[in-house]
This record gives structure tokens, sequence and C-alpha cells, in this order.
């Protein structure tokens, strides 16, 4: 005759309960710098923190569109350069947008000074 599993013991273990351990905060890839002010022509540099900086050169090319020359270095700590992105993007003043250097994510919005 089979055993009757309908009667079995229990199991009790001695493990710990289970604590909920905080998660440990992923530092964003994506940086929003919101508004930025161009001037035609003007190189504009914004530190991003962490070695990190941002050269965006603006040019307008018509009323509708601007091209903007984005230059993404990181430096170490004593000075050197690291690494060194160049971005050409085409977008269009007043309307956000997003470019992926690999690393980190810049999303902005360009606006552009009456000359």
């Amino acid at each position: 005759m089979p055993p009757d599993d309908t009667n079995a013991a229990p199991v009790v273990t001695n493990a710990p309960a289970a604590v909920d351990v905080p998660a440990v905060p992923v530092p964003s890839r994506t940086r929003d710098l919101g508004v930025v002010q161009f001037t035609n022509h003007c190189a504009t540099h914004i530190q991003l923190g962490g070695g990190k900086s941002c050269t965006i050169t603006p040019l307008v090319l018509d009323s509708k569109q601007l091209q903007l020359t984005m230059v993404l270095e990181s430096k170490m700590a004593d000075g050197k350069t690291r690494g060194l992105n160049v971005m050409k993007v085409i977008t269009r003043p007043d309307q956000q947008f997003e470019v992926d250097f690999g690393s980190l994510n810049l999303t902005l919005t360009p606006q552009v000074a009456e000359e």
C-alpha cells in the first residue's frame, strides 16, 4: 500500500525572514538640460558633473531648422581627456529632442536668441 501523503508533517525551517533591502539608486543615463538659449555661431559650454562636459555650437539653417554640433568630453581627475564624442543634430527651435552618446543621453529644448 503506498504511503498516505495527506498526513505529511509540515516542514519548518529556521531561515530568517526575507528583509526588504532598499534598492541602490542606479544613476540615470539621461540628463535633461531643459531649455537652452543659443546665439547663432556662439558655443555654449555645459558642465555635466563627473568629469563630463558638453560644448554645443548652433548654426541657424533657416527659420525652422537648427544644426547643433555637440561635443561631449570626459576628463579624468588629472585633467586628461578620457573620451570625446561629436554629434551633429538637425532639429527645430523650441522642440525637445534627445541625443544618445552611448554612455549618456542628453535631452534639451533649444531656443535661438534673436539677432
